[in-house]
């Protein structure tokens, strides 16, 4: 917290400076959250500014604005009592219907707001932290559109970025004649959680088994993030023998665990399988034991072991490990991760060229399906399954209904854009009920186009095998008669063909 009320502190010194990205580990999200909470309290790392945050999805402009404002008047009514409390009137007539539902009018609302309490306030600071973002080259427009509305020196927006999944570089690094934007910064803070998490307890002290145990495990942790195999090995000793000694099998299971990913990582495929091995061995014995996860325990670890066999090329030495996952799952009453081994192990079987024994499996997937609740069920692997079905059984007639899934993507794209260009033309006019009229322009294209790909898929099933129609009427049976245009994981779109030449800009 303190390190990065320091990295505060620099970018709020730019007095031209609005915007930050701070670009952390994944790991570290949470840290970059607590920091803007602890804002509120008085610490010795608290900055004194007040730290909004919002977790609005953005879909597109009319809509983030919008929601954004409802969410900046709905977070103030809920701090009415806090700031009567501290003598401050909570008497803010602000209402986010009576502003355009664009970044001026957000601006327009985050001002008023600090203008009302500015006697009480160093800095304003939004906290942006989306939730999902449809378009992020559009939610980048719409950060910049902010940013030209000349926000005053006491509003600040702070955006927090991943090094492995990085989104924002390009807002903050976009180059004007070879000049940064003064108005924007990014910073790398040097925070991890893993290791934050690892000094924590380890300042904690303690001689309790617990608290022993708790840095260990956390050493092996880090190190499995960060280390190699052999570091992971030697550190896991350690924590092994003190598990043992607490004749704590469940805690095995979860440290031979990490071991075997992290041999996993390195391609160790033989030790891993010894470790997974073991690690089966002490669930098993948690099983005995009567503890309560002892069958999740032993399901991880058939689990695992199937991963490693097909990372190692071993398709048929897979599916057996998934096979027996399966029977695990199902004693463990888990509908869920029944469905997904015999997905898997039927997937293996096709690969292994075994499409008799795939199709068995597959269907054993389909039958458990029966006792999931209908509302469950999409959020499955059963789609998948299903469609596996059906590519094994007539992998052209599912490649040319993937064909018809692209096209109607890129219908929901387009649909999606021209939302984006028609709602920033009705902003700009100033014209009401511009976030109705784009919402309903926007979901009329959709129908349309899944009205267009639907009729296309029920022509492209029709003359297909027995077999196949079998497959389909099982997947409406389960999923209802549209299950193949609505869900996205049925019809994973296949990669499209790398273009000749390539150009970069």
């Amino acid at each position: 917290m303190a390190l990065l009320a320091e990295h505060w502190g620099v970018f709020r010194g730019q007095p031209e400076a609005r915007l930050l990205v701070w670009q952390v580990p994944d790991n570290a999200l949470r840290l970059v959250a607590c920091f803007a909470e602890v804002q509120k309290l008085d610490l010795p790392y608290a900055s004194g500014d007040l730290f909004i945050t919002f977790k609005v999805a953005y879909n597109h402009g009319l809509q983030f604005a919008r929601d954004l404002k409802v969410a900046l008047r709905g977070q103030f009514d809920a701090s009415a009592d806090e700031l009567r409390a501290q003598g401050l009137d909570a008497d803010w007539a602000f209402d986010a219907a009576s502003t355009p539902d664009t970044p001026a009018g957000v601006a327009q609302a985050l001002r008023s707001f600090g203008s009302k309490y500015h006697r009480a306030l160093r800095h304003v600071v939004v906290v942006l932290m989306p939730p999902a973002i449809s378009d992020v080259p559009a939610y980048v427009a719409w950060l910049q559109a902010l940013l030209d509305t000349g926000l005053p020196e006491r509003l600040r927006v702070l955006l927090i970025d991943t090094l492995e999944n990085p989104l924002l570089g390009a807002l903050v690094e976009a180059q004007d004649d070879g000049d940064n934007d003064p108005r924007t910064a990014l910073q790398r803070p040097a925070i991890d959680g893993l290791a934050t998490a690892q000094d924590t307890f380890a300042s904690e002290g303690g001689s309790s088994p617990a608290a022993v145990y708790r840095n260990l495990l956390m050493g092996t942790l880090t190190l499995a993030e960060k280390g190699t195999a052999d570091q992971v090995k030697a550190k896991a000793a350690d924590a092994l023998a003190f598990v043992r000694k607490q004749q704590w099998a469940d805690q095995e299971v979860a440290l031979r665990i990490v071991v075997a990913g992290a041999l996993l990582k390195e391609k160790r495929f033989n030790e891993a399988l010894t470790v997974y091995t073991a690690a089966r061995a002490a669930a098993t014995d948690t099983l005995r034991a009567g503890h309560p996860a002892g069958q999740k325990l032993v399901l991880q670890c058939w689990f695992g072991q199937a991963g490693v066999h097909l990372a190692a090329g071993d398709a048929r030495a897979a599916a057996d490990s998934y096979d027996e996952a399966a029977v695990v799952a199902q004693r463990d009453h888990n509908h869920i991760l029944a469905i997904e081994a015999f997905r898997m192990a039927g997937f293996c079987l096709a690969r292994a060229g075994d499409t008799t024994a795939a199709l068995e499996r597959l269907a054993c997937a389909a039958e458990i399906g029966i006792g999931v609740s209908p509302d469950e069920r999409a959020t499955t692997t059963l789609p998948v399954a299903l469609v596996d079905m059906l590519r094994i059984i007539d992998a052209d007639r599912v490649a040319r209904m993937q064909q018809a899934k692209r096209v109607l993507q890129q219908a929901l794209d387009a649909a999606r854009q021209a939302c984006e260009k028609r709602g920033a033309q009705l902003a700009a006019a100033g014209a009401p009920g511009a976030l109705e009229t784009v919402e309903a322009e926007r979901q009329a294209a959709a129908d349309n186009a899944l009205d267009e790909a639907d009729r296309q898929l029920l022509a492209l099933a029709a003359g297909a095998p027995p077999a196949f129609t079998k497959v389909l009427a099982r997947g409406q049976q389960l999923l209802g008669d549209d299950w193949l245009v609505d869900n996205d994981l049925a019809l994973p779109p296949t990669p499209a063909p790398t273009p000749a030449k390539a150009t970069t800009t």
